[in-house]
């Protein structure tokens, strides 16, 4: 079967970056990272480049004045409770209307000038009858080449063709649909094959004999956020995959060599609220080996998973959670705080999260405040005490648990002890952390001699930072934007791709 990913000679035809060629398929954002913003927005688009997204895919209609639009709907009733027309509406109109989490309609020249900012290219699907001429008008005075128009309407995409736009051409592919029949007369350069809906697995469809149909042309797949799903369609032979969640298109892979653990310190809590199910969740997709947890607990003996001794900065409760019985805790709002859309998550129980990450990765429980014979029978009862280690303030806690058992796995940190013998020894750690900021880093590397694992700890979120963690060579790494590291450890190629887009662009500033 021919080899349908993207070549030198392709990318130079269109005036794509060369750098594309980093052998995997490109992560397209589905109207941005639509997961964690409102769709379409400059917020959605920001986060989807801070997640190493090739591409944007956004929607064009256009006003009653002529302007590219950037909105997935007709009507704004649903983006922004207003039933507006964006076909009987001007541009002044259109812009004036407020979106949640304070963001604003773009047109497609703001969404232009964002991408080139961010390094990142502009997959265009035509939503809106005449907006195919006028998007390719607007990508050819802007001169920006890293993009592609793509439509259902497969005669937009005919006429485009005809016209002679140089830009690459995509046909959309609706469930059912034969790709090439439907694809007919407008001959495109990219088929975009959407059919998520058509079961639970439509990775199936994607079959050997349909690839070498489509043989001399790129393929995009559907939006795809179901991990066994992505994990069967990064295998396949195609130019990008669309996703709300496109840091799931970007799994990590340790090096087999020197593999580094990572930790995710109160789960993704960058994209998610910290401590919550979501945030665990969102590692757990991205396979990352661990996930960090607080443990505290509520007045009438229940475990629950919070951070803060108090309520206030992670729910909209108040008080304390030694003070709060499980239900009012539950009640609670977890999620506000961190963005409008992120109300429904509520404080979980230690067994939620047990339940959900069993089986998927391990756990750093840093004990706040419980009772240690309650912890480690709660742990038990998931059958997940060799899948966990622990630390915690209270250094008498961590004695306790290791006269339990001396197979507990405990963690020391470097930073409270003289040197780095007396860290092992104090309650027999088999995991030492060496904070960033606070402790010498040489010592990583005689923690092997030691028969200890070594913990990166950082909550630095640059990009030099994380390349610095992969080159002190620890075991783990704790951290707060593990994503980052992930692209560094396992994606050299696609964060070179990015440098390079970006250095361009100080290029043409100056």
């Amino acid at each position: 079967m021919e080899d349908l990913t993207l070549t030198r000679e392709w990318l130079a035809r269109f005036g794509w970056p060369d750098t594309l060629r980093t052998g995997h398929p490109l992560a397209i954002a589905h109207r941005g990272a639509r997961a964690y913003a409102p769709e379409n927005t400059e917020k959605a688009f920001r986060i989807a480049a801070d997640l190493c997204a090739e591409m944007w895919e956004l929607d064009v209609f256009l006003s009653a004045d002529g302007v590219c639009v950037v909105s997935h709907d007709a009507n704004l009733a649903q983006t922004a409770g207003r039933d507006m027309e964006i076909a009987d509406h001007r541009w002044r109109d259109l812009s004036a209307v407020a979106l949640p989490e304070g963001q604003r309609l773009l047109r497609l020249e703001d969404a232009i000038a964002l991408a080139r900012e961010c390094g990142c290219g502009l997959y265009v699907e035509i939503k809106g009858e005449g907006a195919a001429r006028a998007a390719w008008k607007v990508l050819e005075a802007a001169d920006f080449r890293f993009a592609c128009i793509g439509s259902f309407v497969v005669d937009w995409i005919a006429d485009l063709r005809a016209a002679g736009c140089d830009w690459p051409l995509s046909v959309l592919v609706p469930q059912h649909a034969d790709p090439l029949d439907w694809a007919g007369a407008a001959d495109p350069d990219i088929v975009h094959i959407c059919w998520r809906n058509t079961g639970d697995s439509p990775q199936h469809l994607l079959t050997d004999d349909l690839l070498d149909r489509l043989s001399g042309r790129q393929v995009v797949l559907w939006d795809e956020d179901r991990p066994e799903t992505v994990d069967a369609l990064l295998s396949k032979p195609v130019m990008g995959i669309c996703s709300d969640r496109p840091e799931m298109l970007k799994p990590y892979r340790p090096d087999p060599v020197r593999p580094v653990a990572i930790v995710c310190h109160r789960g993704a809590n960058d994209l998610a609220p910290e401590n919550t199910l979501e945030a665990a969740r969102i590692c757990l997709d991205q396979k990352f080996q661990y996930v960090e947890l607080d443990v505290r607990t509520t007045s009438d003996g229940e475990l629950v998973v919070m951070h803060d001794p108090g309520l206030e900065r992670t729910t909209d409760g108040s008080g304390l959670v030694i003070d709060a019985d499980l239900g009012l805790v539950r009640g609670l709002n977890a999620g506000g705080w961190f963005r409008e859309g992120s109300r429904q998550h509520s404080v979980p129980t230690l067994d939620e999260y047990l339940e959900l990450v069993r089986g998927r990765a391990g756990l750093y429980v840093e004990v706040k405040h419980a009772d240690g014979q309650q912890l480690l029978d709660t742990i038990r009862a998931h059958d997940m005490l060799d899948d966990c280690f622990f630390w915690s303030f209270d250094t008498d806690l961590l004695r306790w648990m290791r006269r339990q058992s001396a197979d507990i796995i405990l963690m020391a940190t470097r930073w409270k002890y003289d040197s780095l013998a007396q860290t092992v020894a104090d309650y027999g750690a088999q995991i030492v952390e060496f904070d960033a900021t606070r402790d010498d880093l040489s010592e990583i590397g005689q923690c092997a001699g030691l028969g200890v694992r070594s913990m990166l700890f950082s909550v630095a979120t640059g990009w030099e930072d994380m390349a610095a963690c992969l080159a002190h060579a620890p075991d783990m790494v704790n951290l707060d934007q593990p994503g980052k590291f992930k692209i560094v450890a396992s994606y050299p190629l696609v964060r070179r791709h990015f440098r390079a887009m970006l250095r361009g662009n100080e290029q043409d500033q100056t």
